[in-house]
């Protein structure tokens, strides 16, 4: 059964206002919605699979195979022509072998640290490759000694792979070699690569094909020796190659430290990329290789690492990774799904047996082998992040979209809380009805998780989520001022801001600043939580009064400017209400008004009385007058005598203005005999103006 997508916006916003047809909230109705990969990713998957294309099913169950084994790695796979399977470990450096029937046994414990490599030929000679003495073993039966074929002065034996004429080919490091071992028993070298490590090997199409460390190089080599360069990555290591029965090589790259033969734990964690790096070159790739050598990037992988490759029956590849020890599918075109997640670390090889077509997984940290079967899990779950809505919210209808086929099924529980993360005050988990459809029920709050349950109980079968919907509307919530200020002059051009959570970029000047001219500016800053459009009234009175009067209605901006021209002088106070009506229907509404600190109006001039001119003798005078001003202090006051080009000033008797009554004291220099004219200006601290004249 495939459910189509249900709603649209507006469909939700009827259905939730049928549920509650008078809540005491905001009416914008949110439409949580999640149908692509990142969304799903974002949650916390158990037992399912995220496609690329952001589909939910049931994972394929990953069973274990062979745990028996205290190792930390295990390193290789290899399976000989009566279906049994060899594992070589580390760091006990021995190998197991497990018997079709799952009979496992110690089959040889070596005095290496690893077994790293393993090869089986058609008489089911075992070669085992070995770290740090870079030997390579011939094991012919259980219990006989071992033949050392090969000694090199190499630590590692990295991959080893036979040709179609039986002859053996081994990669190693650390100085990137890779030896030719005739069946016979003779030893060559083959290649001496400019890398540190040769560290996998393929043999297809007739050549040898390895990738390499440093430079992340893809080399083509004949069985004769002759190499070329296929494709340098510029990645840490081409650390795995496959190829699929078109002849097209797969190539799996790292770009963090991987696994270390010897090591007791996983590698490090990623560096942070160098500078003139990006964080998209740090990441792991699979390129495809065409039998005619075009090289193309097919899959950037979530996880740092890809260690292991193999292709399927139907063309498609499976990768290994870390250090989450996730396994995906991966197609040509780069769609992929992720298939589960094995109890370890780093699954290190990948193994498709002969005979009953069984795909093995080898782990390092811990070393186990995990079967990957093609049957479904019987049960899976995806909770999804927490969701804020950044306020109080109640709920309405979750929604789906996805297919259930006979036997599956998909069910919801949300629950919710006030905390980022969910924790024991949240609400428990509250189960919907089964439908594609439900109401939620969960209490009111903050956040919000859903939880989708995936199951069957055919394996063949599993169910598919595409998609989820969450419908939730905001409590209201009122406005909320933050800053009011008074200054005296225009407003700067410009409107305010009147949506919330915005308001003035400048900052407000002090409350009580003073600027010349009858003008002031009222300006604030307000948030709402909702978001919602505001409108300001502003409202003035005396600070003795008791009633505000109504100086502007409904302004959508965040600032208003005053003519006080026709005002009275005196201390004055000024009210801003905010109101989100424009945003909610009536009786929903919500304002709130913040009052502003006392400012002082003053548009009468000082005065100027009481100029007197006494000569001292030799021409000087001493100048003296009255300044006076009802409402403010005397600020500042010039003076020029004649025709003067430059005003210059005159202090208070005390040496300073502060008073509302000034007595103002001048000892003039040297006059030329005859009548002078002095001009006294004086301005109070309200920016107003007055000029007295005295003739002497």
């Amino acid at each position: 059964m495939t459910f189509p997508r249900v709603f649209c916006f507006f469909g939700f916003i009827a259905i939730f206002s049928w549920i509650y047809p008078l809540p005491t909230s905001a009416v914008t109705t949110s439409i949580w919605e999640q149908r692509h990969q990142k969304d799903f990713d974002s949650g916390t998957p158990k037992g399912v699979s995220i496609t690329s294309k952001g589909e939910i099913t049931l994972s394929p169950q990953l069973v274990p195979f062979f745990t028996d084994t205290q190792e930390i790695y295990i390193w290789c796979l290899a399976e000989d022509s009566k279906g049994n399977i060899y594992a070589g470990t580390g760091n006990g450096g021995k190998i197991y072998r497990i018997t079709p029937d799952g009979q496992s046994s110690l089959f040889y414990d070596s005095p290496e640290v690893s077994i790293l490599s393993l090869a089986i030929d058609t008489n089911d000679n075992i070669y085992a490759g070995t770290a740090p003495s870079g030997l390579i073993y011939k094991l012919t039966e259980e219990g006989v000694p071992p033949t050392t074929i090969l000694s090199s002065e190499e630590k590692y034996v990295w991959a080893m792979t036979f040709d179609d004429t039986g002859n053996l080919y081994a990669a190693t490091g650390t100085n990137g070699k890779i030896y030719k071992i005739t069946a016979d028993g003779e030893t060559n070298l083959l290649f001496d690569s400019e890398a540190s490590n040769i560290l996998c090997l393929l043999y297809a199409q007739e050549n040898l094909h390895a990738g390499s460390d440093g430079k992340g190089i893809i080399y083509r080599i004949t069985t004769d020796g002759a190499a070329s360069v296929l494709y340098q990555t510029g990645q840490r290591e081409v650390h795995t190659l496959a190829t699929d029965a078109q002849g097209v090589i797969y190539a799996g790259t790292v770009t963090t430290a991987p696994p270390q033969p010897g090591s007791s734990g996983p590698p490090p964690s990623a560096p942070s990329p160098p500078e003139g790096r990006s964080a998209e070159e740090k990441k792991s790739h699979v390129y495809r290789i065409q039998p005619d050598g075009v090289v193309s990037r097919i899959w950037t992988a979530p996880d740092p690492l890809i260690l292991s490759m193999v292709t399927a029956p139907d063309g498609q590849l499976l990768v290994g990774t870390g250090d989450s020890g996730k396994v995906y599918r991966v197609n040509t075109d780069g769609d992929s799904v992720s298939l589960g997640k094995c109890d370890a670390g780093q699954i290190l090889r990948m193994h498709r047996t002969a005979n009953t077509n069984k795909l093995l997984l080898s782990t390092g940290n811990a070393g186990k082998i995990f079967e990957l079967q093609s049957a479904y899990i019987a049960e899976g779950t995806l909770e999804s992040q927490a969701k804020d809505t950044t306020v109080m919210s109640r709920w309405g209808k979750l929604s789906w979209e996805g297919a259930t086929p006979e036997g599956t099924s998909i069910t919801f529980a949300t629950r919710t809380g006030n905390t980022e993360k969910p924790d024991s005050t949240w609400s428990d988990w509250e189960e919907l009805t089964v439908s594609d459809v439900s109401q939620i029920t969960s209490p009111d709050a903050r956040y919000i998780q859903w939880r989708a349950k995936l199951a069957t109980s055919d394996p063949s079968a599993t169910p598919v989520l595409r998609e989820v919907n969450v419908a939730s509307v905001q409590a209201n919530i009122e406005p909320r001022f933050d800053t009011i200020g008074m200054r005296r002059g225009d407003a700067p051009d410009g409107p305010g801001e009147s949506k919330g959570g915005g308001g003035p970029k400048a900052a407000l000047p002090p409350s009580g600043s003073r600027a010349s001219g009858t003008k002031y500016t009222v300006e604030w800053k307000v948030q709402d939580a909702n978001n919602d459009t505001l409108q300001f009234n502003v409202y003035y009175k005396g600070i003795d009064e008791t009633n505000w009067k109504l100086l502007k209605k409904e302004l959508n901006q965040t600032k208003y400017t005053w003519d006080t021209t026709s005002m009275s002088d005196g201390r004055y106070t000024i009210k801003v209400e905010a109101t989100d009506k424009l945003s909610n229907p009536p009786g929903m509404a919500k304002s709130t008004a913040k009052i502003s600190d006392p400012f002082d109006i003053d548009n009468t001039q000082p005065t100027v009385n009481d100029i007197t001119a006494t000569a001292n003798g030799e021409g000087t005078y001493q100048i003296s007058c009255a300044a006076e001003d009802r409402s403010s202090y005397i600020q500042k006051a010039v003076y020029k005598i004649d025709s003067d080009e430059h005003w210059q000033v005159i202090f208070p008797g005390d040496g300073i203005f502060d008073s509302k009554r000034e007595d103002l004291l001048l000892q003039t220099g040297e006059l030329p005999p005859g009548e002078h004219t002095i001009t006294i200006r004086v301005t109070d601290s309200a920016g107003n103006k007055a000029v007295g004249r005295k003739n002497f």
